[in-house]
């Protein structure tokens, strides 16, 4: 593994742990501080563990579906243990497909919104001047939405929001440090990267639509109580980015 690779994958691991310094003034909280690094490092382990591992590598393909299905399946083993443990339920982590009431008008007045402004500001700035392959649109519509919403959304957030228990309303969804935390980190990782030099590459763009992109996806977990939406809203982001079109 090349220097770059592990700077880039300590990121976000090194983010959250600094992130979870105030947690140290309380003794409840700072026991889960080691779970939260431990989540961010099995991450990108387990995403990265094909290229390593050739047998594991799905041939002829151009993306690393082999990795997040590594990925998806060890985020899933690990809320099921920390399940096991009884400290944490499904719901907790928003692996139910029951919707919280008023999950409607989140629909009508976040995603759908969200979604078409998004159109608009791919096709004006960003869109793709050449047609995506089928494996690239199968690939964006599937697999980014499950194994990032699992971590990002549901472990990670479930528990900063076990370590700080502070809470805001905002439009029906209780936000505290944890979506704060999530979203702050999830535009770093986004707008942060090192070269093979490591040279440090600042994309201010990336990180401003990761950063408001994934506060809404938290806003939307929290709403709804479930991880369904954020998966969808996530993929269907994901294929707007990859599909349409620059507007010339």
């Amino acid at each position: 593994m090349n220097l770059a690779l592990i700077v880039n994958c300590a990121i976000a691991p090194v983010a959250f742990l600094v992130l979870c310094l105030p947690a140290l003034r309380s003794t409840t909280a700072r026991k889960w501080i080691p779970a939260v690094v431990l989540m961010s490092v099995l991450d990108s382990v387990a995403t990265l563990l094909p290229l390593y591992v050739p047998a594991l590598q799905v041939h002829g393909s151009h993306w690393n579906w082999s990795g997040k299905i590594i990925d998806i399946a060890v985020m899933l083993a690990s809320a099921l243990i920390f399940i096991a443990t009884r400290r944490f339920t499904a719901r907790d982590f928003g692996l139910t497909f029951r919707q919280a009431p008023g999950t409607g008008r989140a629909i009508v007045f976040m995603m759908i919104p969200y979604l078409i402004v998004m159109a608009v500001l791919t096709a004006k700035w960003f869109g793709e001047t050449q047609p995506q392959t089928a494996e690239t649109i199968w690939y964006e519509a599937t697999m980014p939405g499950l194994a990032e919403e699992l971590l990002w959304r549901g472990i990670l957030l479930a528990l900063l929001d076990r370590m700080f228990t502070g809470r805001l309303q905002l439009a029906g969804a209780e936000i505290g440090y944890g979506a704060i935390a999530v979203t702050l980190v999830f535009a770093l990782v986004h707008g942060l990267h090192f070269g093979k030099d490591l040279a440090m590459q600042v994309s201010w763009l990336g990180a401003l639509m990761a950063g408001v992109t994934g506060f809404l996806l938290a806003w939307l977990r929290l709403r709804t109580k479930s991880l369904v939406l954020p998966v969808v809203l996530h993929n269907a982001t994901n294929v707007i980015l990859e599909t349409v079109p620059l507007m010339h």
